[in-house]
C-alpha cells in the first residue's frame, strides 16, 4: 500500500470519526431539551468549619451565656483568624463592642475578666475609675452578692460637726440639742461635737467584677470540681473585695470613709432597681424621735 491510499484511508476515517462525535452531540443535547436536564460539572467540594455566632443583637458590656451564641458552618476561607470555633470559649465572657445577630464572635472582641487575664477595664469608660471596695459585711461573709448586682453602700461613722450647723446641734449641751440638728452628741473636743451617722454612702452601684477564692473540697473529684458549667456553691466562695466603677469623686468620697473608720454594710436591689431613694440620714435624735423614747421628769 502506497502513501497515498494510506492517506486517503486515514482522512476517511478521521472524516467518519468527526460524524460519529457530531451525531453522538446531536443525540444528548436533543434528550437533554427533551428531559429539561442541565447537565453540569461536578461540583468541587467546600472546606467548611464551624464558628460561634450571635443568636440576637449584643451590646458592650453585655455577660454571654448558652443562649447568646450558637454554632454554624461556614466556608472556610470567611472564617477569620481568630473566630472562635467552641461555645465554651464564649460563655461567661463580656463582649468589648456591640455585635449584631449573627455575628462571628471574635476573640479579640471579648474580654475575661479574671484577675490573671487584667482585662477587667474593658467596662470603664473614660469618666469612670475602678475601686476596690472591701467585702467584710455580712451580706459578703455569706457570698450573697454576685458580680452585675446592683447593690447600695450603707456607712456608720463618726464626724466632728459644729453646733448650729447642719448636722450639728443648736443646744449649749453637747448631745442635747433641741433644734433642727441631726446628729448624735458623743462629747465635745476642740473643733466641735461628735456625732455619729448612718447614711447611704452610694446608691445604685453595680458591681464590676469580684476578687474571691474558690475553696476546693477534697472528697470532690475532677469532674465535680467548680468550672463554668459547674459553678461553686456559696459556702466554697470566699469574697475579698468588689471592684466597682465609679466617678472619681464618689470613689475619693468612699476611700476617705473607708480611711477613717466607717463601718460599710451593703443591701442588695432588684436587677431593674435605679432610682434614687430620698433617705434621712439616721441619729440618735431620729431614733428618739422615731420610737418617742423621751424619759420623764
Amino acid at each position: 500500500m502506497n502513501n497515498r491510499l494510506r492517506g486517503i484511508i486515514i482522512a476517511i476515517l478521521g472524516i467518519a470519526l468527526i460524524g460519529i462525535g457530531a451525531f453522538a452531540i446531536s443525540l444528548l443535547y436533543q434528550r437533554t431539551v427533551r428531559t429539561g436536564e442541565v447537565v453540569r460539572p461536578t461540583p468541587i467540594p467546600v472546606k467548611k468549619s464551624q464558628v460561634v455566632v450571635t443568636t440576637h443583637d449584643l451590646f458592650l458590656g453585655d455577660s454571654l451565656g448558652t443562649s447568646d451564641v450558637t454554632l454554624i458552618e461556614v466556608p472556610a476561607e470567611l472564617v477569620p483568624r481568630d473566630a472562635l470555633t467552641s461555645v465554651n470559649d464564649v460563655v461567661n465572657k463580656f463582649t468589648k463592642v456591640d455585635l449584631v445577630q449573627g455575628e462571628m464572635v471574635l476573640q479579640h472582641n471579648l474580654a475575661d475578666p479574671t484577675n490573671r487575664q487584667h482585662d477587667i477595664s474593658f467596662i470603664l469608660n473614660e469618666n469612670h475609675v475602678l475601686l476596690a471596695f472591701p467585702a467584710e459585711d455580712l451580706m459578703s461573709q455569706e457570698s450573697i452578692i454576685q458580680r452585675g448586682d446592683i447593690v447600695d453602700i450603707l456607712a456608720t461613722f463618726t464626724e466632728q460637726v459644729q453646733p448650729g450647723t447642719p448636722g450639728g446641734a443648736t443646744g449649749t449641751e453637747p448631745g442635747t440639742g433641741t433644734g433642727t440638728g441631726t446628729g448624735t452628741g458623743t462629747g465635745q473636743g476642740e473643733t466641735g461635737i461628735s456625732r455619729t451617722f448612718t447614711l447611704d454612702a452610694y446608691q445604685g452601684v453595680e458591681v464590676t467584677a469580684l476578687v474571691m477564692d474558690i475553696i476546693q473540697d477534697k472528697n470532690q473529684t475532677e469532674a465535680q470540681a467548680p468550672s463554668v458549667t459547674n459553678p461553686p456553691a456559696r459556702s466554697q466562695i470566699s469574697v475579698h473585695a468588689y471592684l466597682l466603677a465609679l466617678p472619681p469623686q464618689d470613689a475619693l468620697l468612699l476611700k476617705h470613709l473607708k480611711d477613717t473608720g466607717a463601718e460599710f454594710d451593703m443591701v442588695l436591689r432588684a436587677p431593674t432597681s435605679r432610682k434614687k431613694f430620698d433617705l434621712t440620714p439616721i441619729t440618735k435624735e431620729y431614733i428618739v424621735e422615731l420610737y418617742g423614747l423621751g424619759i420623764l421628769p
